[in-house]
């Protein structure tokens, strides 16, 4: 059990939670579950399709929208997923939307992002801060640093530079990104659900708050610390590799790299390399070992000096596969002699 604030933060392995969502009644096998995580599977269908589907007259202020997606709610849960689901289908993400812009307080800024339907992190935050506390569900807004690009990795995050959220759900604090959500998602119109209720040692591969208690880790990671990870991808964790990521992003190489990975799935690598900051990567040769669950890479590095290696990984398919689609898991800036 932690504390922030004053608040309780359980870590129990298995929570009861009654989710009377908006039908008022859950399958049996889903009775006793639990805290809603990434690694729970819950059927958001109904919730998203009302939220999605709501009628532009019940958005024309914060009181009426937040009063018409709650409504039918059955749980704090159900309240926090309806607000996303409106905010990542109506709201874009656009870096131009009020960048460098002051405003004279929270709620005069969601309202801005509620007439343009256009936002970049903080407006995402404070929107669903806005909507989900008029519902009665407290939700806060985390300023922080954010490990972003590839050419990041294992190198210092200098400014604080992203904003997102943790609601309370029955007593219970989690991390939501919607801006993240909304902005990596990879079919239009559906967002990365990732990063709605991460858990917290997920969401600390790429985010370090300001105020250090909302990482909501039982041991805190230090900014010196964070500023060594390299970028780790959701897949990575999406495809089951060991939630313990590698720790460090900056890596001195001879002519060949070698990097340990662990999972209890059967997983296939591939990666790039190419110039530090640049914008082309050129597919390169890569060994791989299986002992068990530890993967043992090996990779040529043939550009001297600083240049980026990006890791991809697929579950394992059939030897007759033909096309393989693999995702990004981890980036490392390399140093070689």
């Amino acid at each position: 059990m932690r504390q922030l604030s004053g608040t309780r933060i359980y870590t129990i392995s298995s929570l009861l939670v009654h989710l009377l969502l908006f039908t008022g009644q859950l399958p049996a096998a889903l009775a006793d579950i639990p805290r809603p995580s990434k690694y729970v599977s819950i059927d958001y269908s109904t919730i998203d399709k009302y939220a999605r589907n709501t009628p532009e007259s019940e958005a024309k202020s914060l009181d009426r929208l937040s009063q018409y997606l709650t409504a039918p709610a059955r749980s704090d849960l159900a309240k926090a997923r309806s607000v996303y689901s409106w905010i990542t289908s109506h709201v874009q993400y656009d870096m131009a939307a009020f960048q460098g812009r002051m405003y004279s307080s929270e709620t005069v800024y969601a309202n801005r992002v509620l007439s343009s339907r256009k936002a970049v992190c903080t407006g995402f935050a404070l929107l669903y801060k806005e909507l989900l506390n008029r519902a009665g569900i407290e939700t806060a807004n985390i300023k922080g640093y954010a490990r972003t690009n590839d050419f990041e990795s294992g190198l210092p995050i200098t400014r604080v530079d992203h904003e997102w959220n943790a609601v309370k759900l029955e007593g219970d604090w989690f991390l939501v990104d919607l801006a993240w959500a909304q902005s990596t998602a990879k079919t239009p119109g559906t967002p990365n659900d990732f990063y709605f209720l991460t858990e917290p040692v997920a969401f600390a591969a790429n985010h370090f708050p300001v105020d250090s208690r909302w990482q909501l880790l039982d041991k805190s990671t230090s900014k010196a610390q964070f500023d060594r990870f390299p970028k780790v991808y959701d897949a990575y964790f999406r495809l089951g590799l060991d939630s313990d990521f590698p720790k460090e992003g900056l890596l001195r190489s001879g002519e060949v790299l070698t990097l340990s990975l662990t999972s209890d799935q059967p997983i296939e690598f591939s990666c790039a390399t190419g110039p530090y900051n640049g914008t082309v990567l050129t597919s390169s040769a890569i060994s791989v070992r299986q002992s068990g669950s530890v993967y043992q890479l090996s990779i040529p590095i043939n550009r001297r000096g600083k240049s980026t290696l990006c890791l991809f990984a697929k579950p394992k398919g059939r030897a007759t596969e033909r096309i393989k689609s693999y995702e990004g898991i981890l980036s490392f800036t390399v140093m070689r002699d």
